[in-house]
């Protein structure tokens, strides 16, 4: 577990995405290829991805399990999951990808079907390969949006994305497709500590009260972050806070004390001194870089 591969951006890309709505598509077969067709069991800190393969095949491992995949399928892979493929060369298909800040606003109110998005699945279409080309013409839709300047972008993107796990959700009652559930206790805690930092961005706990909110011990919790993500509990929460920071920067034109203060920070100086330890240049530099 200490040797876990774990990418804050794509396959092979530590450089994490700073727009909250960073989404992205591309065929699959571009970057199978750099790797000789083997994508190594990894875990990917804060993107959420589907993988739509038209045609061939390959296999999908996770923990010591595999899974055989044959055209035409749809994966979905959440965030903190392991996961690693064989393709067959001549594989075709697109990989989906989005921020988990993105993914948060896509079906709030539908519980169900997030819960079932929020699973590493394998949706085959062996035997009905028109239900396939009604998600594939979604997926077109998806990378027309992306590609075009069109009014209101972002919510047609958020729109079609819904449609997508929709019809996702639909076919688990038509199918009996095979899962591959993570069974991975600390992988299943941390996923679940990078929930709880989500919904208490506004007021964040202190270590022991998220580690009493999992139900473990504020050791425990250090233990997992240490095993998943090679670093401490506080760290994984000033690793949000960063982001969050790094994002005001970016996208807004708030002042520093304000987005410190947005960040529950009392002192802009602690603010200031952290934000510089943690990237390497004060806030300021950031933004003007």
């Amino acid at each position: 577990m200490n040797n876990l591969l774990r990418y804050q951006g794509l396959y092979g890309d530590q450089q994490s995405a700073l727009v909250s709505d960073f989404i992205h598509i591309e065929p699959l077969e571009d970057r199978s290829k750099i790797y000789s067709w083997e994508i190594l069991e990894h875990i990917h800190t804060d993107l959420v991805q589907l993988f739509i393969i038209e045609s061939g095949s390959g296999i999908l491992y996770s923990e010591g399990k595999q899974l055989e995949l044959i055209a035409p399928c749809v994966i979905t892979v959440p965030s903190n999951v392991l996961h690693g493929f064989h393709y067959e060369p001549h594989i075709t298909g697109a990989v989906l990808t989005i921020s988990v800040s993105f993914y948060d606003t896509l079906l709030k109110d539908k519980s169900e079907i997030r819960k079932q998005s929020d699973l590493l699945y394998c949706y085959s279409f062996s035997e009905n390969s028109e239900f396939f080309e009604s998600l594939n013409y979604i997926k077109s839709k998806i990378q027309q949006e992306l590609f075009d300047e069109a009014p209101e972008k972002l919510l047609a993107l958020k729109t079609y994305f819904e449609l997508l796990y929709l019809e996702l959700y639909r076919e688990k009652f038509r199918t009996t497709s095979e899962e591959l559930l993570s069974n991975n206790r600390n992988l299943a805690y941390y996923q679940q500590f990078q929930e709880l930092i989500r919904l208490h961005a506004q007021q964040l706990l202190s270590i022991k009260e998220f580690a009493n909110a999992l139900g473990i011990t504020q050791t425990h919790l250090n233990r997992v972050c240490h095993n998943v993500a090679g670093k401490p509990a506080l760290q994984v929460v000033q690793d949000f806070i960063i982001n969050e920071a790094k994002k005001y920067l970016l996208n807004t034109s708030y002042s520093i004390a304000e987005v410190a203060y947005f960040l529950n920070f009392n002192d802009p100086a602690y603010f200031s001194r952290l934000f510089k330890k943690r990237v390497g240049v004060s806030p300021g530099e950031f933004r003007k870089s």
